[in-house]
């Protein structure tokens, strides 16, 4: 709670002096007041949808909602490169004051327009991302592994978005599919109106598709419908906390996030037979190894989303992108294929996984 708070602190007094340096520096002397109304207006509205975001699902429609998660995301992320570029061009002012008669002041807001513009293009351009995983002959035959992870349905990732990733994933011909958490963003309100979670209907691959509980899953309180919902499609399986074996050959595995459920629990009985996990956040990669989990699949990072934040992800995660051994046990963290909060990518890119195991 201590570091939510210190992160919202730093978040406003950067956003203050963002729009305390747009209207003085940038901003004609005769448009200083409404751009500070203007300005600040956004500010209320970014905070009071970000905090009472359940009120605004629930009392107004989709289309109202959407057009306000575009508002308020790219607001958000403009304040966020805003306030940076600001702090850079103030130290390169002030180191250069009597040297160069250069304002960078004013090269933040063109440069803040490129990083959006180019974000967006990498949030909805999704690569496939491959990797070759030796199976030591521990199953029948070869497997193709589709691995999805923060989808984050909702107002900004919607039924075009699902459409895009079922082709996708059909595409690859997947023998299975797992999904690492994080299919809604925050509210299932949307996602059921606008029937999202119907195109998981749609992925044909030949074992069906798992589905595990991340972060953003829990926090809008549906996670109850939204695993009914999902668990009543034929090829659908949302695992909480259990496994399913698979082919008499190999067990499917996963873990709520945020449970307290020891993986040896979970994995009890299930004897020599390589395990597939999923495991939304990639925080307990030792707890993994220690039980010999053939794979474990994971997402949560982003990769940072966007720079700098892979700088902190590589700091808090053992591995927070990639494919990595740990011992016996194989390990892939993606970057998502959707996003949260402003829907840009910067240094990352939406992916779609595959893994072939061989």
């Amino acid at each position: 709670m201590n570091y939510f708070f210190m992160l919202l602190l730093t978040f406003f007094l950067g956003n203050c002096f963002a729009i305390y340096i747009t209207v003085k520096h940038i901003v004609p002397t005769n448009f200083k007041m409404i751009f500070t109304l203007i300005l600040t207006g956004l500010s209320i509205l970014m905070y009071s949808y970000v905090i009472y975001g359940r009120y605004f699902s629930e009392n107004f429609s989709y289309e109202v909602n959407q057009i306000l998660s575009y508002i308020v995301y790219y607001f958000m992320g403009a304040i966020i490169y805003g306030g940076a570029l600001y702090i850079v061009a103030f130290g390169g002012n002030l180191l250069l004051k009597n040297r160069v008669d250069i304002d960078f002041y004013k090269f933040v807001i063109p440069t803040v327009a490129i990083l959006l513009i180019v974000g967006t293009y990498f949030k909805w351009s999704t690569v496939i991302k491959e990797y070759e995983i030796n199976g030591e002959g521990r199953f029948r035959e070869p497997l193709n592994i589709v691995l999805i992870s923060d989808i984050h349905l909702g107002y900004i990732n919607g039924n075009s978005s699902m459409v895009k990733l079922v082709e996708i994933v059909n595409s690859l011909k997947p023998d299975i599919v797992l999904v690492a958490g994080d299919t809604i963003d925050m509210h299932l309100k949307p996602v059921i109106e606008e029937n999202m979670l119907e195109n998981f209907k749609d992925i044909k691959s030949k074992y069906g598709v798992f589905i595990n509980i991340g972060n953003h899953d829990i926090y809008g309180g549906g996670v109850k419908e939204f695993t009914n919902r999902l668990n009543s499609y034929e090829n659908v399986t949302v695992l909480r906390d259990s496994k399913v074996l698979i082919d008499e050959s190999f067990y499917v595995a996963s873990r709520d996030n945020f449970s307290k459920e020891p993986l040896r629990e979970i994995l009890k009985e299930s004897g020599e037979k390589p395990v597939l996990y999923m495991e939304h956040t990639p925080d307990s990669i030792d707890e993994t190894v220690e039980n010999k989990v053939f794979l474990q699949v994971s997402g949560h990072t982003h990769k940072g989303q966007f720079f700098p934040g892979g700088l902190f992800t590589k700091r808090i995660f053992k591995l927070d992108y990639g494919y990595r051994k740990f011992q016996d046990t194989n390990v892939v963290v993606s970057s998502g294929y959707g996003t949260w909060g402003p829907p840009i990518r910067v240094g990352t890119q939406s992916e779609v996984v595959l893994i072939k195991v061989r």
